[in-house]
């Protein structure tokens, strides 16, 4: 069973919506109970037990507040994390952006400055995989957990890799793109010194973690891989350009919204 760890601008909406695809009604974007959000910071062994009174033939979850150290996995032993990892420099620019969304003035440097300042924006990755800003701690967890790591500036790479890895006949990795940033951005960071800096403080733990991915978790993947992979790539490349997106399976969609989200307001699922 896979657990999908949805790390923000990370092309993780572009990845849910594969699993969705590939697995319909057998998928879960899990969530915690509602009366318990605010409290309960991540997904645990307690809320995926609950998520199996809606999806009793679960093959795999996906959620913003998926992790792999708050034990979800004590109630599933057959839980196998993956999760997608960004240049945090990039990544981070990309959060800023769609925070700005829709304003009707530009974005100035005191907004990115805050931003950078807001202890809910930094070292974003380094969170999620370990529950703080140690980078050393969230190395750990992915080493320990065995999470699959798809690399969003190598994603063609990182999804054969991945179809590899979960090794499920229903997976298809076809893809558009989707939840593209709209406009360009309308402020210019890496002209400012004082902006650069304070993106690298922000963003301190997660270029170690990022180069951690990139050096060490990303090619111990390719070396595992059991096959050709350029020609496997190559191969899906040339599929994928003729590929045309497609709608999430109805059934999927209405036990989602009609079944499972209600239950959860009530705290059942």
């Amino acid at each position: 069973m896979y657990a999908f760890i949805h790390i923000p601008k990370t092309a993780g909406s572009t990845f849910r919506h594969i699993l969705r695809l590939s697995f319909g009604p057998r998928h879960c974007d899990i969530k915690a109970p509602m009366g318990k959000r605010a409290s309960h910071g991540w997904i645990d062994a307690a809320d995926l037990r609950r998520s199996r009174h809606v999806y009793p033939l679960l093959d795999g979850v996906a959620g913003h507040r998926v992790t792999c150290f708050a034990g979800m996995q004590s109630g599933e032993p057959r839980v196998r994390f993956v999760t997608f990892l960004r240049d945090p420099h990039k990544r981070l620019l990309s959060h800023f952006q769609h925070q700005q969304r829709g304003r009707s003035t530009p974005s100035t440097r005191e907004d990115f400055l805050a931003f950078c300042a807001d202890p809910h924006q930094r070292n974003v990755q380094t969170r999620w995989i370990g529950g703080s800003e140690d980078a050393d701690a969230a190395i750990d967890a992915l080493d320990r957990s065995r999470v699959f790591v798809g690399l969003t500036e190598d994603f063609d790479t990182s999804l054969v890799l991945f179809r590899a890895w979960l090794g499920h006949p229903r997976l298809n990795i076809h893809y558009a793109p989707r939840n593209r940033a709209p406009n360009p951005a309308t402020l210019d960071v890496r002209a400012d010194p004082e902006l650069v800096a304070a993106m690298e403080e922000a963003n301190r733990a997660d270029l170690q973690l990022y180069r951690h991915a990139v050096d060490t978790v990303f090619p111990r993947q390719k070396a595992a891989y059991p096959g050709d992979l350029e020609r496997d790539l190559a191969k899906f490349r040339e599929l994928n350009r003729g590929y045309v997106d497609r709608r999430e399976p109805t059934w999927a969609r209405f036990k989602r919204n009609y079944f499972y989200k209600p239950l959860l307001h009530l705290g059942l699922a």
